[in-house]
């Protein structure tokens, strides 16, 4: 069709338009008095329904309506009802989608509601509700996002009930349901039991809802710019949906044509329309589409106008109406009703208009934005009507999209948590407590080691994976989660207790495709307190630092504290060689020198076996529950901590405390009035702040006391950096920076440890065969052969000159236990002579095809079945040293002063030692009974030793022997305990002992300790370096043991007791080094570094075996000086069958 021809029929579609019939009218009015009211929704189909409904509260005579409301603190959305005025402002948050899903038949149909403003379903989660009380006395806050979901509601679907509760199921016979005051606008959640719900439904404790169309609205500037919250920015600008639209015409819709912001310049809802990206506003004009025919009002831009400021001053008043208009809005059926204030003709008679006979005084007011129909279905044009609209115009909310919703969790653990700077956030040491973005040197310190930059993060809602995935999260500070300030937040004249380090609430989120997580509103906020947050990266704490209850500060055993010195090494950029010092006036520095200091802890108060202040030890920061660490977090431990004391030791034995003076230096001077301190005592907490070289360095931060226990103090120790001896000063803990030191044994030993290869011939913990002298009368001890001190049956122990003795010098020295947990500090022995070994025997299975079965007859494996040779495991078999206080004392130290004693095995009044056949199997020592003693070992069987020991047990119960009087064959090697078949070997002069020179190493043969002194069972008295125990001693020429009631170390240390003093030797009859044996006439061996030389055998058949007989060599040599690699130990060589000679093989 060429454009003439189109424009003929265009002017005959205006001539042919029907004018409106004739009719009287009464005079026009605001829309917005006149709003369509709210309506019932008679029925639902099955499936997705389309509209927007309210969910109306039918209880009382309030309108009240379910809404989502943005908690804007938060971020989050939470239900409120809104009574009728709340609703047309937040009309989005009240309307809902509905969808009716399939039901069998005689079940109620099940409804899924999801809210037009936060694209939502209406799903809620228990939160840990599952056990509260029934009804509304146990009603909850509800909490969006969760399991509970599907409700039941009108039970038909096709004719909605009016007046029904919602409720949904979250057990077989219990469900929840909603409880809204529409007073105060809260939405509580309450569970009851199923068969309640017809009785509670018309009941005060449950709200019954109806489903309504939501009555029309007047929509604000703001309601307008945002499509309702469809917009985020409501200057983006709004385009509107016309169905149909113009077409067929130059004319364009203005409506849509480009992006326009309303406006409300009178406040009154008669808005102004703008182009969103030019000034201009739109208006009815007074021109008409068309200039001949019937005429319809055009519309056009007001601009700014030469003389004007803008297009706004340029709007006439005679013509400011026809700029406004009114947006009226049905949302059930996303349909919109635009409303002009004012139309303005050139009323000359010729118009359709004057066709209507009967019009109102104000007929020209409030006309429609109406779509024109000039030519069906081909040409339509956007004018005003006084009556119809013909068109439907919708603002895009017809349904429920769901909104992508940011929200994210992190599991259940322990973290660090940093920004997009790397930062952490955490409480350094000067902060003590405030949380901040902190920068960490990862040279200089590991956080890993510090509790201040770990957070325990726990989710809050765990039902089940659709909750926990979106689930808030508690994050707590690991050190500081006890961590509280008082302050009167309220204003009623009583300070309370805020937590600073605990964010019990914390939604996390994360932009779809994003690299880090966010908060809602950028802050992290406390009871009391708050930090920016502009970034969130969640890093796993290792495993190692969850479960150690002692990490990050210095823990110190108290059997290390009895038996070491410390010092303080300080930590410098450019000096490794600086430590804490006493100078000349007492004060300490930390620039030349190195003094060793006395730790010790402090002492604990008890009221009926509970400790009421705690100095030891001391849970501080979070508190884990038995729920958390077994379920949550595993392995995950409470923090606890130890104050302690920190003295000097003089050349006379005498502590000096550290203390602080009036000028704030430490010092160790005295602590009598007069002598300007002002500190007389100073305990500390050493909290690790440095980690270099893989070496801990500790702040020593002041202990405070409270009520209860120790805690940190505002002050630290540091060296001043404004005096030129670096006096180590009292500093307040806020001082940026922080002194600290590394705190470390003096290395000073206190019992020997047979490892040394120039001494004793043997590197490491291996087997060794040594002699035992005595340091002044060179006697070495052997099995007793002076008559007037043996017992028939007995091997005692004894000691004489080397010319005297019968049955050679040497014995085996074997570890029984060395690692304690404070370190190698008290090795123990076992000793042997007459060694027996046995290899074991490898096990071999039934070879029977069919099926196995015990002695007994049950079916079981090849290699218990009764045809089966089971293995028998090797041992160590032979005649150990033991001390026979328990074979003296037949019913124990706890009868001593009146029990019975076998002086068979005693001196007189002292117990001796001697030797016993024994087994060793691992870490048990067996001593044979009578009828095992002359077994050979492929006879022993040791289920035939274990069963001795209880039938003996048994007997001895019947007799009315207690457990502790029992005289045990059974002995466990393992533990730290003293026992009556090891030794250990305590160093006399503890201060040269770590000398290489066998002289500097002498030492006293320890046994048990004292069970006779009070506290002898805490370990001040006990297994590490006890004051009173018993020592090998002589008495009237007999070796015995002293009695540990009246031997004090510190008097035998000092010549007050006759304790003997022993050095060791290599074993002369046992080839060591480069020592040459004789084997036969004319043949030497030589033991080497991983070699057997012998020399002058060629043409000979050698054999050599390890100490358990087992052969490891076999040759016929071939040379008078060969060589032969073996396994270092003890070994035996035999020369052409004749006996064999022990060498020792590095």
């Amino acid at each position: 069709m060429n454009k003439k021809f189109s424009t003929l029929l265009a002017g005959m579609a205006l001539l042919s338009v029907m004018s409106v019939n004739a009719q009287t009218t009464p005079s026009r009015v605001d829309p917005e008095t006149v709003l369509g009211q709210e309506w019932r929704l008679g029925g639902l189909k099955e499936g997705a329904n389309s509209g927007l409904y309210q969910l109306k509260v039918m209880d009382g005579t309030t309108p009240a309506y379910l809404a989502m409301e943005l908690n804007r603190g938060t971020g989050d959305y939470e239900l409120r009802v809104y009574s009728a005025s709340e609703a047309k402002n937040n009309l989005e948050a009240t309307l809902w989608c509905v969808s009716v899903s399939n039901y069998n038949q005689g079940q109620a149909p099940i409804y899924d509601f999801q809210n037009k403003l936060s694209g939502t379903m209406l799903d809620l989660t228990m939160a840990g509700h599952e056990k509260t009380e029934n009804g509304t006395n146990g009603a909850w806050k509800p909490v969006l996002g969760g399991e509970i979901a599907g409700w039941a509601f009108s039970r038909s679907y096709k004719d909605l009930e009016e007046k029904r509760p919602l409720y949904s199921y979250f057990s077989t016979d219990s469900i929840v349901g909603l409880k809204a005051d529409p007073t105060t606008g809260a939405v509580k959640v309450a569970k009851w039991g199923a068969n309640q719900i017809d009785a509670t439904s018309n009941a005060a404790d449950v709200t019954n809802f109806a489903l309504v169309g939501a009555a029309q609205i007047a929509l604000s500037e703001d309601q307008v710019n945002t499509k309702l919250g469809l917009l985020q920015d409501n200057k983006a600008g709004v385009q509107l949906t016309f169905t149909p639209d113009v077409k067929g015409t130059s004319l364009k819709n203005p409506f849509n044509e480009q992006k326009f912001i309303a406006e409300d310049k009178d406040n009154n809802k008669w808005l102004f329309i703008k182009q969103k990206d030019k000034d201009a506003y739109l208006k009815v004009d007074t021109a008409y589409t068309n200039e001949t025919g019937t005429k319809f009002l055009a519309y056009g831009w007001t601009e700014k106008a030469k003389d004007k400021a803008d297009a706004y001053s340029s709007i006439s008043s005679e013509l400011r109406a026809q700029h406004q208009f009114k947006f009226i809005y049905s949302p059930s059926g996303d349909s919109l009703y635009i409303y002009v204030k004012k139309v303005t003709w050139n009323n000359d008679g010729k118009y359709w208009n004057t066709h209507v006979t009967a019009t109102p005084a104000n007929e020209h007011e409030y006309w429609r934005v109406s779509l024109q129909d000039l030519i069906k279905d081909e040409t339509c044009i956007l004018t005003v009507d006084p009556e119809d609209q013909n068109t439907h115009i919708s603002l895009g909310l017809s349904g429920c999209e769901e909104k992508g919703s940011s929200k994210t969790s992190v599991d259940d653990g322990v973290y660090f948590i940093k920004n997009k700077k790397g930062q952490y956030l955490a409480s350094p040491i000067y902060e003590d407590g405030t949380i901040r973005w902190t920068t960490v040197n990862g040279d200089e310190q590991s956080v890993a080691h510090m509790p201040a930059y770990q957070w325990v993060v726990l989710k809050k809602n765990t039902s089940n994976d659709k909750v926990k995935a979106v689930s808030p999260v508690t994050i707590s500070n690991r050190e500081y989660a006890d961590n509280v300030t008082n302050i009167d937040l309220d204003n009623d004249g009583q300070p309370e207790q805020y937590k600073t380090a605990v964010y019990s609430t914390v939604q996390l989120r994360k932009a779809e495709g994003g690299s880090y997580m966010f908060v809602y509103g950028d802050k992290l906020t406390a009871e009391y307190g708050y930090v920016d947050v502009d970034s969130l990266f969640f890093e796993k704490v290792p495993e190692a630092s969850i479960s150690d209850p002692y990490l990050g500060y210095r823990k110190l055993e108290k059997d290390s504290l009895l038996v070491n010195k410390y010092t303080f090494n300080y930590w410098h950029p450019y000096a490794t060689d600086k430590y804490i010092a006493k100078s000349t006036d007492s004060t300490l520095t930390v620039l030349d020198g190195k003094d060793a200091f006395v730790i010790d802890t402090l002492v604990e108060s008890w009221s009926n076996n509970s400790k009421v202040f705690a100095t030891v030890d001391i849970p501080y920061g979070y508190k884990v529950s038995e729920d958390v660490a077994k379920n949550r977090i595993k392995g995950l431990k409470t923090l606890v901590r130890t104050a302690y004391k920190v003295s000097y030791k003089d050349n006379k034995g005498d502590l000096s405390q550290w203390k602080v003076n009036k000028e704030d230096k430490f010092n160790v001077g005295s602590s009598a009035t007069g002598h300007q301190q002002s500190d007389v005592i100073y305990y500390a907490f050493f909290k690790e702040n440095n980690h270099i070289g893989g070496k801990h360095y500790y702040a020593i931060v002041k202990a405070n006391s409270t009520a209860t226990k120790y805690e940190l103090g505002y002050k630290k120790a540091g060296v001043s950096d404004y005096d030129g001896a670096a006096t180590l000063k009292d500093q307040i803990l806020s001082e940026t920076r922080t002194s600290a030191f590394a705190i470390e044994p003096d290395n000073t030993p206190l019992y020997r440890r047979f490892s040394s290869l120039e001494l004793e011939g043997n590197e490491g913990d291996k087997a060794d065969t040594l002699r035992f002298i005595e340091k002044y009368r060179k006697e070495y001890l052997q099995v007793e052969n002076n008559k007037n001190f043996m017992k028939e049956g007995i091997d005692f122990l004894g000691i004489y000159t080397p010319d005297k003795t019968e049955d050679g010098l040497s014995f085996i020295v074997d570890t029984a236990w060395v690692n304690r947990g404070s370190g190698n500090i008290k090795p123990q022995y076992l000793i042997s002579i007459d060694r027996n070994d046995f290899e074991g025997v490898e096990g071999v299975p039934c070879t029977e095809d069919d099926h196995h079965f015990t002695a007994e007859g049950k079916p079981t494996d090849k290699w218990h079945c009764v045809h089966a040779k089971p293995a028998v495991p090797g041992f160590e078999r032979g005649k150990y040293l033991i001390n026979f206080h328990d074979f003296a004392n037949k019913y124990g130290w706890s009868t001593l002063s009146n029990g019975e004693q076998d002086a068979d095995y005693m001196w007189k009044k002292y117990d001796r030692a001697g030797f016993v056949e024994a087994i060793r199997v691992a870490d048990t020592l067996y001593i044979l009974r009578d009828e095992f003693k002359n077994l050979p070992n492929e006879k022993i069987n040791f289920a035939d030793l274990n069963k001795a020991e209880e039938d003996a047990w048994t007997a001895a119960k019947k007799a009315g022997v207690s457990e502790d009087e029992f005289v045990s064959h059974k002995y466990i090697l393992s533990g730290d305990n003293h026992k009556y078949v090891t030794w250990s070997m305590r160093f006399v002069n503890k201060e040269v002992a770590a000398n290489e020179v066998e002289a500097d190493r002498a030492f006293l043969f320890e046994s048990m300790k004292s069970k006779h002194v009070s506290g002898y069972n805490n370990s001040a008295m006990g297994d590490i370096a006890p004051t009173y125990a018993a020592w090998l001693r002589m008495q009237n020429g007999c070796l015995v043991l002293s009695d540990d009631r009246s031997s004090n170390f510190d008097e035998m240390n000092t010549g007050g007791d006759d304790a003997l003093i022993f050095n060791v030797e290599q074993g002369d009859d046992i080839a060591t080094d480069n020592e040459t044996i004789d084997a036969v006439e004319g043949i030497s061996v030589v033991a080497g570094n991983g070699t057997v030389t012998v020399q002058g055998a060629a043409g000979k058949s050698v054999v050599i075996t390890n100490i358990l007989g087992k052969v490891i060599a076999e040759t016929v040599l071939t040379s008078d000086n060969a060589t032969i690699s073996v396994p270092a130990g003890i070994v035996a060589v035999a020369v052409d069958g004749e006996e064999a000679v022990k060498a020792i093989v590095k």
